[in-house]
């Protein structure tokens, strides 16, 4: 018993002797040790296995060494102790930034009907590191689609809006939208994929006619659309004498939306100039001009074109009076006035036909984009006659009203004017028996002009474009109202 002792201890020693010389290399599975490895260890169906903790269980290490090495069973990531820090083998640093980003969806879809835009949130959670965390979209969009954040700079933990714009007038198709993320020369991606879909399209080739766009292409009004209305450069859309706006969107379900690209031209019919203004049933005013476009639903316009309300036609002026004259020329009945112009586009002037012994007709407007608005008649050259024995001379200063021009109200016309009536006394001469200004007492109030037509009636329906007001533009003449 007491030489196998002897002999193991004779074996340990060796051993022993043999680790010194070799600077203490191990190997395991390997006969001889890599000479530039303390530990060497080979195997080809298993693998090193160092401590596996937790999180809790790492920091519970009473005075951990530099370089101790572990496991983290909760990052799945070996890690060492820098001294300063637990630290995962791939992070440059202590302070180095590490953040995850996720997104709530990865896609979604913009009808332009019940919603012209789409969203999704996007998670940030920064783990470690101090600095900022900055967010910018990749995105090649079309005209009309636009995409935004509510939030380019982060830190810690934050969730990021992103949303997704689409008008009306947006080509439909599939749009991948890219979000970065980065920190610290790190960069995470998210992809979100934004569909548009389609809205009903109609190109105008000809000149229409009180348009209604539901009307003349058979769209449903039982359900919400969306549709984009095209009006090329040049073309011509007006009315009638029938009272209808030039456009209307119709009979359309209320709920649906309608774009209007507009490059032509939208000209309403002008009022007609008054008549009358005296005789009975016939006040004078001017007729009002008609609406360039009534909606009856949503509606985004883009006018580049001419959209412009019919002007109202110009008042008529008119006298009318039984004139006691003095003997021997006794009572006198005399009728006198002028007719308002027409309102542009097309407006008439006011033509009384009979019922004035003395009356000016006012003209026509012109047609076109560059219609000119009609006059009112005039009556300003002297008027004689006579009656009997005596001699009868009228000066008039009377003026109808002028019809308006595109957007613009007619004008109030103004009427006076002297009657002298003389006879011829032999021996003496002419003899004035009468001379007297009319009205008398002057009139400072004449028949009104017809109010200019609506460029856009809304009828509280939502407008984007123009803002409620009166305009005077190359493009757009008329009021926008509700």
């Amino acid at each position: 018993m007491k030489a196998l002792f002897r002999i193991l201890m004779v074996g340990f020693l060796f051993l022993c002797l043999e680790l010194h010389s070799t600077e203490a290399q191990v190997g395991i599975n390997i006969l001889q040790a890599d000479s530039s490895a303390i530990l060497h260890l080979e195997s080809n169906d298993r693998g090193f296995l160092p401590p596996r903790l937790t999180t809790q269980q790492r920091d519970s290490i009473n005075n951990p060494v530099y370089g101790l090495t572990i496991f983290n069973t909760e990052d799945s990531t070996l890690q060492y102790f820098t001294g300063r820090c637990w630290m995962p083998v791939w992070q440059k640093n202590c302070d180095e930034c590490v953040f995850d980003l996720r997104i709530e969806n990865n896609s979604g879809t913009i009808d332009r009907i019940v919603s012209n835009s789409d969203s999704t949130r996007l998670y940030i959670n920064q783990q470690n590191g101090t600095a900022s965390i900055g967010l910018y979209v990749i995105a090649n969009l079309p005209d009309g689609i636009s995409v935004n954040i509510d939030s380019a700079v982060v830190n810690g933990v934050d969730t990021v809006l992103l949303t997704v714009n689409a008008d009306i007038f947006a080509p439909p198709g599939n749009y991948p939208i890219i979000v970065q993320a980065a920190c610290d020369g790190i960069i995470k991606s998210q992809v979100y994929v934004v569909t548009v879909e389609p809205c009903i399209e109609i190109d105008l080739i000809a000149p229409q006619i009180n348009y209604d766009l539901q009307a003349a292409n058979n769209l449903p009004s039982n359900n919400p659309i969306c549709v984009v209305l095209r009006i090329p450069p040049g073309l011509e859309l007006s009315n009638d004498n029938s009272g209808a706006a030039v456009y209307t969107s119709g009979n359309l379900h209320p709920q649906s939306k309608v774009g209007i690209l507009n490059e032509g031209f939208l000209l309403a019919s002008g009022g007609d100039g008054g008549v009358g203004a005296g005789l009975q049933g016939q006040t004078g005013e001017g007729i009002a001009g008609t609406d360039a476009m009534v909606l009856t639903t949503h509606t985004h316009l883009i006018n580049t074109g001419k959209i412009y309300s019919g002007g109202g036609g110009g008042g008529s002026v008119g006298f009318i009076a039984t004139i006691p004259i003095p003997q021997p020329v006794g009572n006198f009945n005399l009728g006198i006035g002028a007719g308002g112009g027409g309102g542009s586009q097309l407006g008439l002037g006011g033509n009384l036909g009979t019922g004035f012994g003395y009356y000016q007709t006012g003209t026509d407007a012109t047609a076109g984009i560059v219609s000119l608005p009609g006059t009112g008649g005039v009556l300003t050259t002297p008027i004689s006659f006579t009656v009997t024995i005596a001699q009868f001379t009228i000066t008039p200063a009377v003026f109808g009203g002028n019809g308006g021009a595109y957007g613009l109200d007619g004008l109030e016309g103004s009427l006076t004017f002297n009657l002298d009536v003389t006879i011829s006394v032999p021996f003496v001469g002419n003899i004035s028996i009468f001379n007297q200004n009319f009205p008398d007492p002057p009139l400072s109030v004449f028949p009104s002009g017809g109010a200019a037509g609506n460029a856009i009636k809304r009828n509280n329906n939502t407008l984007i474009g123009p803002i409620d007001g009166n305009y005077q533009t190359s493009n757009l003449k008329g009021p926008v109202i509700n």
